[in-house]
C-alpha cells in the first residue's frame, strides 16, 4: 500500500477546482502507481532473482511504445476531508506496446502487491488485454506471476484485503472467467510467460496459451502451493519439485518452453511471434532470408546411414534445408522421439515435424504423440503450411508405452494430422510404419493436394519386417531346425518387398527424390500453396492445451 510522503503533495481535485490541478493529480497519483509495493517489497522480489512487470514489459517491448490502461484502478483510503491518505493500487499492469514493430497487448501481475492477487479488485487480463486482443485481432502477451485467489479475501476485512469477495462471501465457480481465454486461442497469438509462483486461476491462464514459456529456477504452475498441499495431503515439497521446469517441461509438458532467465524468455516471446501472423484471419509476411531456395546441400546425400538401425542427427538435416539454418523449437525437453519447431522456407513460415531417430529410434510414445497432436493444431490454426520430415518405426512397443497411453494419444496424433487443412509435405526418409507412419502423413484434410516425396533411403510399410517376420512366420520358424537362420532366411527373402521405388511404381509417392534436392523442391511447393493459404484463413478447432 502506498502511503505517507508518496502521497504528501497530492491535491485531491473537487468541483470547481481548475483543471490544472486535477491533472496535476492525475500525474502524481500515476507516479506514486509506478512505485508498486514499495521499495522493500522490490527489493526483496530482486532478491529472489526476478524483475518487477513493469520491468519486464520495459525489456520485452520497444523502447517508449509501452502504453498502459487502468493505472488509476485501485482502492484509495481518505480522510473527512475527502484528501487521499493512502492507495492501493490493482496488482495488475497491462496496456497496448510494440514488439518489433507490431502491436501487442502485455501485461502480468504485479507480486509486489499482494502478491498478484487481485484481493477483490477486478482489475485483471479481462479488463483490458483479453478483449483489446481479441477485438482488434492483436497477440496477447502475458506474464505470470501470481498467488491467485487469496483465503484473505474470503474475511472481508477490507485493511487485509480491500473489502473481500464481496464483503466476506464466498462465492461459487461458474466457469465464465475462461470465456475470453477459449475464445483467444481460435483467434490470436497467446504466449504466457511463468517467471514466477503461480497458483490457481494464474497457473491455469498459462497453460491456456499457444506457447507457454517457463524460466529455470524462478518460475513454477501448480493448482495449489505446497502450503496447502503440506495441509491437504500432509506431503512437504519443495515449490520448485513441485512445479518447475523439470517437472513441466520435461515430465508432464504442461509447459511448452523451459528459458534460462527473464532476458532467454523475453528472445523466446519475440522469436515466436516472428513467425505467427497478427491473427487466424492473416497469413505471416514472407520474411527474404537471403538464402537461395534452390540450394544444393550435398551433406544431405549420405546423412542417412547406409547400416539400417544407426541413428542421425535430424536437427542436422532441418539446419540444411531450412533457411539460414535458424528455427524457432517448441518443447525441446518433451517427447523428444519427435521434434517440432517453425522455420522459414524461401521467406515463408513452416512448421517442421520431424521424427528424431536418437529417440527410441524415432518410434512414437505417448508423450511425443501429444506433443505432435499440439503442434499440428497450432499450425492449423495459424495457416501455416507443415514440413514433415518422417523416419518412424511405428508406435513405441513395450509396458512403458503402454503407461504412456500410446495408443490413445497416438490415434489423437492420426486425428490432427486427417483434420488439419494446411498444405503439407511429406519426405519419408527412412523407416514409414504403421499407424505411426499414418500420424506423419501427408494424406487428410480439405487440401487436396499434399506432396509426398521419398528417398531412395525410404522403406514402408504396415509393420517393420523384422517384427512382422516373427509374428505371422512363428510356427515356421519354431519349428525349422535353426530357427535363427530360418528367421534371418524369411527377412532376406522380403528385403526387396520394402524397396521405395517399388512404393514409387505404385504412386505411394509422388516421386523419389535426391536428397540434396529436398529444400529446393519443398521451396517450390510452398511457394505455389500460398494462394491455397491465403483462402484457408479463419478460425479452426482451437489447440489443445
Amino acid at each position: 500500500m502506498t502511503t505517507g510522503d508518496e502521497f504528501e503533495k497530492i491535491i485531491t481535485w473537487k468541483m470547481g477546482m481548475p483543471w490544472e490541478v486535477a491533472i496535476e493529480e492525475m500525474k502524481k497519483r500515476r507516479e506514486a502507481v509506478k512505485q508498486m509495493g514499495g521499495k522493500e517489497r522490490i527489493a526483496r522480489h530482486h532478491d529472489q532473482g526476478k524483475l518487477t512487470i513493469r520491468e519486464r514489459i520495459d525489456r520485452l517491448v520497444d523502447r517508449g511504445t509501452f502504453s498502459e490502461v487502468g493505472s488509476l484502478m485501485g482502492r484509495g483510503i481518505y480522510d473527512d476531508n475527502g484528501n487521499i491518505i493512502a492507495f492501493l493500487p490493482g496488482a495488475f499492469v497491462e496496456g497496448l506496446a510494440e514488439i518489433d514493430g507490431r502491436m501487442v497487448t502485455v501485461g502480468g501481475e504485479d507480486f509486489t502487491i499482494s502478491g498478484g492477487s487481485p484481493a477483490g479488485m477486478h482489475k485483471d487480463a479481462r479488463f483490458f488485454m483479453q478483449p483489446m486482443s481479441l477485438q482488434y485481432g492483436i497477440p496477447l502477451v502475458q506474464f505470470c506471476d501470481g498467488a491467485g485467489a487469496s483465503a484473505a479475501s474470503y474475511a472481508g476485512d477490507s485493511k487485509k484485503s480491500g473489502g473481500g469477495q464481496g464483503g466476506g462471501r464466498m462465492s461459487l465457480p461458474g466457469g465464465m472467467q475462461w470465456w475470453w481465454d477459449v475464445q483467444l486461442l481460435q483467434k490470436v497469438p497467446v504466449v504466457s510467460a511463468v517467471v514466477g509462483s503461480c497458483a490457481g486461476h494464474v497457473a491455469a491462464r498459462a497453460v491456456l496459451s499457444h506457447l507457454s514459456i517457463m524460466t529455470k529456477g524462478t518460475g513454477q504452475i501448480f493448482p495449489a502451493g505446497p502450503p496447502v498441499v503440506s495441509r491437504a495431503l500432509s506431503e512437504d515439497i519443495h515449490k520448485d519439485d513441485l512445479g518447475g521446469t523439470r517437472m513441466h517441461t520435461r515430465e508432464t509438458g504442461v509447459i511448452d518452453n523451459e528459458a534460462e532467465d527473464e532476458d532467454d524468455c523475453f528472445q523466446q516471446i519475440k522469436d515466436f511471434l516472428s513467425y505467427v501472423p497478427d491473427n487466424v484471419y492473416e497469413v505471416t509476411p514472407r520474411k527474404d532470408m537471403g538464402d537461395d531456395p534452390n540450394r544444393c546441400e550435398e551433406a544431405l546425400l549420405d546423412i542417412v546411414p547406409i547400416e539400417r538401425k544407426r541413428p542421425y542427427d535430424m536437427y542436422k538435416v532441418i539446419r540444411l534445408i531450412v533457411d539460414k539454418g535458424e528455427f524457432f523449437e517448441m518443447r525441446r525437453h518433451y517427447g523428444k522421439a519427435v521434434i517440432t519447431v517453425f522455420a522459414r522456407m524461401d521467406g515463408y513460415t513452416v512448421g517442421v515435424l520431424a521424427s528424431n531417430p536418437m529417440i527410441n529410434a524415432g518410434a512414437v510414445d505417448g508423450k511425443s504423440a501429444q506433443k505432435m497432436a499440439r503442434f499440428i493444431d497450432l499450425c492449423n490454426c495459424f495457416s501455416i503450411p507443415l514440413v514433415l520430415l518422417g523416419d518412424v518405426p511405428g508406435f513405441m512397443i513395450g509396458s512403458e508405452a503402454e503407461k504412456q497411453a500410446t495408443m490413445r494419444y497416438g490415434m489423437v496424433a492420426v486425428m490432427a494430422a486427417q483434420e488439419a487443412t494446411v498444405p503439407k509435405v511429406h519426405i519419408a526418409m527412412r523407416k514409414s510404419y504403421g499407424m505411426g507412419g499414418d500420424a506423419f502423413s501427408s494424406a487428410g484434410g480439405t487440401i487436396s493436394l499434399n506432396l509426398r516425396l521419398g528417398w531412395p533411403s525410404g522403406e514402408w510399410g504396415a509393420i517393420p519386417i523384422e517384427g512382422g517376420v516373427a509374428a505371422s512366420y512363428r510356427r515356421i520358424i519354431e519349428a525349422a531346425p535353426d530357427p535363427e537362420a530360418k528367421r534371418k532366411e524369411l527377412e532376406e527373402g522380403m528385403v526387396g518387398a520394402r524397396s521405395p521405388f517399388r512404393a514409387a511404381e505404385a504412386g505411394d509417392v509422388i516421386d523419389i527424390i535426391d536428397p540434396r534436392d529436398t529444400r529446393s523442391m519443398i521451396c517450390k511447393f510452398i511457394k505455389a500453396a500460398q494462394p491455397a493459404i491465403k483462402r484457408n484463413v479463419g478460425p479452426k478447432r482451437s489447440v489443445r492445451p
